[in-house]
């Protein structure tokens, strides 16, 4: 018998996934703009990861949804569509 799904085991999941995704498109941002990571601590990209996920969280959390669904430990958990 499966496990059943534990809401809290996918919602940080989710969650890892839309910081993840805000870090690398902050690092994208950094490269556009003709910077090196290397000349930015951890911490000042961290707090630009969370200035952009403040500002992005609805469209981070709605791709991050998705994603998630396709993990196989979620997928097997999905409601199928009619």
């Amino acid at each position: 018998m499966p496990k059943p799904l534990d809401p809290q085991r996918f919602e940080r999941a989710v969650i890892s996934v839309a910081l993840c995704r805000a870090k690398y498109r902050v690092l994208d941002q950094i490269r556009a703009d003709g910077l090196k990571v290397s000349q930015f601590s951890c911490r000042e990209i961290n707090e630009k990861r969370q200035a952009y996920f403040a500002a992005n969280m609805e469209e981070l959390i709605n791709k991050a949804i998705e994603d998630a669904w396709r993990f196989p430990e979620f997928a097997r958990h999905r409601q199928t569509q009619p």
